[in-house]
Protein backbone atom coordinates (compact mmCIF):
# COMPACT_ATOMS: atom_id res chain seq x y z
CA UNK A 1 0.00 0.00 0.00
CA UNK A 2 1.24 3.46 -0.87
CA UNK A 3 -0.68 5.55 1.64
CA UNK A 4 2.29 6.33 3.88
CA UNK A 5 4.54 7.64 1.09
CA UNK A 6 2.70 10.92 0.50
CA UNK A 7 1.51 13.80 2.64
CA UNK A 8 -1.31 15.94 1.33
CA UNK A 9 -2.24 19.23 2.98
CA UNK A 10 -3.45 21.44 0.12
CA UNK A 11 -5.08 21.17 -3.28
CA UNK A 12 -1.77 21.91 -5.02
CA UNK A 13 -0.11 19.16 -3.01
CA UNK A 14 -2.94 16.81 -4.06
CA UNK A 15 -1.95 17.29 -7.72
CA UNK A 16 1.73 16.74 -6.95
CA UNK A 17 0.99 13.72 -4.78
CA UNK A 18 -1.25 12.16 -7.44
CA UNK A 19 1.42 12.64 -10.10
CA UNK A 20 4.12 11.07 -7.93
CA UNK A 21 1.88 8.19 -6.91
CA UNK A 22 0.88 7.54 -10.53
CA UNK A 23 4.53 7.24 -11.50
CA UNK A 24 5.13 4.75 -8.68
CA UNK A 25 2.08 2.66 -9.60
CA UNK A 26 2.69 2.39 -13.35
CA UNK A 27 1.76 0.28 -15.25
CA UNK A 28 -1.87 0.52 -14.14
CA UNK A 29 -5.13 -1.18 -14.98
CA UNK A 30 -7.86 1.25 -13.97
CA UNK A 31 -11.38 0.04 -13.23
CA UNK A 32 -13.40 2.47 -15.32
CA UNK A 33 -17.03 2.52 -14.21
CA UNK A 34 -18.06 5.29 -16.58
CA UNK A 35 -18.52 7.72 -13.70
CA UNK A 36 -16.60 11.00 -13.62
CA UNK A 37 -14.19 9.82 -10.91
CA UNK A 38 -12.67 7.00 -12.94
CA UNK A 39 -12.96 8.93 -16.21
CA UNK A 40 -11.04 11.83 -14.67
CA UNK A 41 -8.41 9.49 -13.23
CA UNK A 42 -7.96 7.85 -16.63
CA UNK A 43 -7.47 11.29 -18.20
CA UNK A 44 -5.03 12.26 -15.45
CA UNK A 45 -2.96 9.08 -15.78
CA UNK A 46 -2.79 9.29 -19.58
CA UNK A 47 -2.48 13.01 -20.28
CA UNK A 48 -1.01 14.59 -17.15
CA UNK A 49 1.06 11.92 -15.37
CA UNK A 50 1.73 10.26 -18.76
CA UNK A 51 1.93 6.75 -17.35
CA UNK A 52 1.01 3.43 -18.89
CA UNK A 53 -2.67 2.89 -18.13
CA UNK A 54 -5.26 0.47 -19.43
CA UNK A 55 -8.94 1.10 -18.61
CA UNK A 56 -11.02 -1.91 -17.60
CA UNK A 57 -14.80 -2.00 -17.62
CA UNK A 58 -16.79 -4.57 -15.64
CA UNK A 59 -19.80 -5.09 -17.89
CA UNK A 60 -22.64 -6.43 -15.76
CA UNK A 61 -26.41 -5.84 -15.72
CA UNK A 62 -26.32 -3.47 -12.73
CA UNK A 63 -24.55 -0.69 -14.66
CA UNK A 64 -26.56 2.37 -15.74
CA UNK A 65 -26.66 2.76 -19.54
CA UNK A 66 -25.06 6.24 -19.41
CA UNK A 67 -22.08 4.90 -17.44
CA UNK A 68 -21.83 1.80 -19.66
CA UNK A 69 -21.66 4.00 -22.75
CA UNK A 70 -19.02 6.33 -21.27
CA UNK A 71 -16.90 3.43 -20.01
CA UNK A 72 -17.07 1.54 -23.30
CA UNK A 73 -16.07 4.68 -25.20
CA UNK A 74 -13.03 5.14 -22.93
CA UNK A 75 -12.11 1.46 -23.07
CA UNK A 76 -12.35 1.24 -26.85
CA UNK A 77 -10.41 4.46 -27.44
CA UNK A 78 -7.59 3.38 -25.12
CA UNK A 79 -7.25 -0.30 -26.08
CA UNK A 80 -8.81 -1.25 -22.77
CA UNK A 81 -10.37 -4.42 -21.51
CA UNK A 82 -14.04 -5.35 -21.05
CA UNK A 83 -14.72 -8.07 -18.49
CA UNK A 84 -18.19 -9.55 -18.96
CA UNK A 85 -20.43 -10.83 -16.17
CA UNK A 86 -23.76 -12.49 -16.90
CA UNK A 87 -27.08 -11.59 -15.31
CA UNK A 88 -27.38 -15.02 -13.66
CA UNK A 89 -23.83 -14.85 -12.29
CA UNK A 90 -24.36 -11.41 -10.79
CA UNK A 91 -27.78 -12.19 -9.30
CA UNK A 92 -26.11 -15.10 -7.48
CA UNK A 93 -23.31 -12.80 -6.28
CA UNK A 94 -25.68 -10.05 -5.14
CA UNK A 95 -27.83 -12.51 -3.23
CA UNK A 96 -30.55 -11.50 -0.80
CA UNK A 97 -28.50 -9.62 1.79
CA UNK A 98 -28.42 -5.89 1.09
CA UNK A 99 -25.89 -5.40 3.90
CA UNK A 100 -23.13 -7.35 2.12
CA UNK A 101 -24.28 -7.06 -1.50
CA UNK A 102 -21.88 -4.24 -2.42
CA UNK A 103 -18.96 -6.01 -0.76
CA UNK A 104 -19.70 -9.32 -2.49
CA UNK A 105 -20.08 -7.63 -5.86
CA UNK A 106 -16.88 -5.60 -5.64
CA UNK A 107 -14.99 -8.65 -4.41
CA UNK A 108 -16.30 -10.79 -7.28
CA UNK A 109 -15.50 -8.22 -9.97
CA UNK A 110 -11.98 -7.45 -8.78
CA UNK A 111 -11.08 -11.09 -8.05
CA UNK A 112 -11.56 -11.75 -11.76
CA UNK A 113 -9.32 -8.79 -12.59
CA UNK A 114 -6.65 -9.96 -10.15
CA UNK A 115 -6.59 -13.30 -12.00
CA UNK A 116 -6.22 -11.57 -15.38
CA UNK A 117 -3.42 -9.16 -14.42
CA UNK A 118 0.19 -10.18 -14.02
CA UNK A 119 2.22 -9.17 -10.97
CA UNK A 120 3.77 -6.12 -12.67
CA UNK A 121 0.39 -4.39 -13.01
CA UNK A 122 -1.17 -2.23 -10.30
CA UNK A 123 -4.95 -2.41 -10.10
CA UNK A 124 -6.64 0.92 -9.33
CA UNK A 125 -10.11 2.38 -8.99
CA UNK A 126 -11.67 5.85 -8.75
CA UNK A 127 -12.61 5.89 -5.06
CA UNK A 128 -12.01 9.33 -3.48
CA UNK A 129 -12.06 10.83 0.02
CA UNK A 130 -15.79 11.61 -0.04
CA UNK A 131 -16.56 7.90 -0.50
CA UNK A 132 -17.45 6.61 2.94
CA UNK A 133 -16.71 2.96 3.80
CA UNK A 134 -20.03 2.88 5.71
CA UNK A 135 -21.93 3.94 2.59
CA UNK A 136 -19.70 1.90 0.26
CA UNK A 137 -18.96 -1.46 1.91
CA UNK A 138 -17.28 -2.64 -1.29
CA UNK A 139 -14.24 -0.59 -0.29
CA UNK A 140 -13.32 -3.38 2.12
CA UNK A 141 -12.97 -5.77 -0.85
CA UNK A 142 -10.60 -3.33 -2.56
CA UNK A 143 -8.39 -3.25 0.51
CA UNK A 144 -8.42 -7.04 0.84
CA UNK A 145 -7.39 -7.49 -2.80
CA UNK A 146 -4.70 -4.78 -2.81
CA UNK A 147 -6.54 -2.50 -5.25
CA UNK A 148 -5.18 1.05 -4.99
CA UNK A 149 -7.41 4.13 -4.81
CA UNK A 150 -5.06 6.95 -5.88
CA UNK A 151 -7.63 9.75 -5.58
CA UNK A 152 -8.44 8.73 -2.02
CA UNK A 153 -4.78 8.27 -1.09
CA UNK A 154 -3.89 11.74 -2.38
CA UNK A 155 -6.74 13.66 -0.79
CA UNK A 156 -8.95 14.22 -3.83
CA UNK A 157 -12.63 14.89 -3.11
CA UNK A 158 -15.58 15.06 -5.49
CA UNK A 159 -15.55 18.84 -5.93
CA UNK A 160 -11.86 18.80 -6.89
CA UNK A 161 -12.49 15.98 -9.37
CA UNK A 162 -15.43 17.80 -10.97
CA UNK A 163 -13.47 21.07 -11.23
CA UNK A 164 -10.42 19.36 -12.73
CA UNK A 165 -12.59 17.38 -15.16
CA UNK A 166 -14.40 20.56 -16.26
CA UNK A 167 -11.09 22.38 -16.79
CA UNK A 168 -9.80 19.39 -18.81
CA UNK A 169 -12.87 19.56 -21.05
CA UNK A 170 -14.39 16.24 -20.00
CA UNK A 171 -18.06 16.40 -20.93
CA UNK A 172 -19.17 14.27 -17.96
CA UNK A 173 -17.71 16.65 -15.36
CA UNK A 174 -21.15 17.36 -13.86
CA UNK A 175 -22.56 13.85 -14.31
CA UNK A 176 -24.94 12.71 -11.59
CA UNK A 177 -23.18 10.64 -8.92
CA UNK A 178 -24.77 7.19 -8.70
CA UNK A 179 -23.93 3.81 -7.31
CA UNK A 180 -25.46 1.10 -9.53
CA UNK A 181 -28.93 -0.06 -10.47
CA UNK A 182 -28.86 -2.71 -7.73
CA UNK A 183 -27.83 -0.40 -4.89
CA UNK A 184 -30.26 2.24 -6.14
CA UNK A 185 -33.08 -0.36 -6.09
CA UNK A 186 -33.74 -0.07 -9.83
CA UNK A 187 -32.68 -3.58 -10.87
CA UNK A 188 -35.25 -6.38 -10.96
CA UNK A 189 -33.82 -9.63 -9.61
CA UNK A 190 -36.71 -11.74 -10.92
Amino acid sequence: MYSSCLTVNSEQNSWIALTKLAQMLSPVWLACSGGIDSLWLLHFFKHIAKIEVRPVFFDHPGVYSQERSAALTAVHSENGLVVDFSREEMIAVWGDSQEIRCYRCKRHLFERLVRLADDSITLCDGTHVDDSPKRRPGMRALLELGVQSPLRLCGWHKEMIRNAAREAGLTAWNQTARACLVVDGKFRMD
